[in-house]
Formats: structure tokens, sequence, C-alpha cells
């Protein structure tokens, strides 16, 4: 994808409003720094994310308020059977407490 592509894109996910039927799959990359779709609500985090920052930054995304959103998901999948999922998960537990989410 080129830039001018990437930014078109960006651009358009900007503009969407809450209830839109949205739906984004990127990764930590793409929706790092300088990425803004109020509208997004949940999250899917399939990745060995450990750094409190870099999840503050992914749950971030859906967390902005916007007209019409009322909840925001987060959906954190790892696997306790897995060391390093396991042991990834405790290490962002304190950034999901810090966000204000609670354990479903």
């Amino acid at each position: 994808m080129s830039t001018t592509d990437r930014r078109t894109a960006v651009d358009r996910l900007g503009e969407a409003k809450a209830g839109d039927g949205l739906l984004v799959i990127g990764t930590t990359p793409f929706i790092g720094e300088g990425f803004d779709a109020p509208a997004l609500d949940t999250l899917f985090l399939a990745g060995p994310i450990s750094y409190d920052g870099l999840l503050i930054q992914c749950a971030g995304r859906v967390i902005r308020a916007a007209p019409g959103k009322d909840v925001a998901e987060v959906h954190d999948y790892h696997d306790p059977a897995t060391p390093m999922l396991a042991a990834s998960l405790q290490r962002r537990m304190p950034g999901y407490r810090a966000l204000g989410f609670s354990k479903a």
C-alpha cells in the first residue's frame, strides 16, 4: 500500500460515525501513533503485547469518546497453557486497570 493510499484509508476511518458497522483489521504498527478513528468501539487483541505503553496506545483507539458511542470493549485472547502468552497477559493487567477496564 502506498503512503497516499494508506493516508486515504486512515482519513476515511477518521470520518466514520458510531454505528456505521466499521470493521478494521490491522497490525499494531498500522493502528499506532497517528491513527484516529473515534467510532471504533471494539478491539480484539491477539498478540503477546506486554509493554503497558503499547497496550494503552492500542486500547486507546477504542476508548475515545465519540457521538453515539456508549461502550468500549477489549477482547484479549491469551492461552494459559502457553507460557509466553500467559505471562504477557499478567504483565498487561496493570495497564488494563489504569485504563479503567474490569475483568469480565
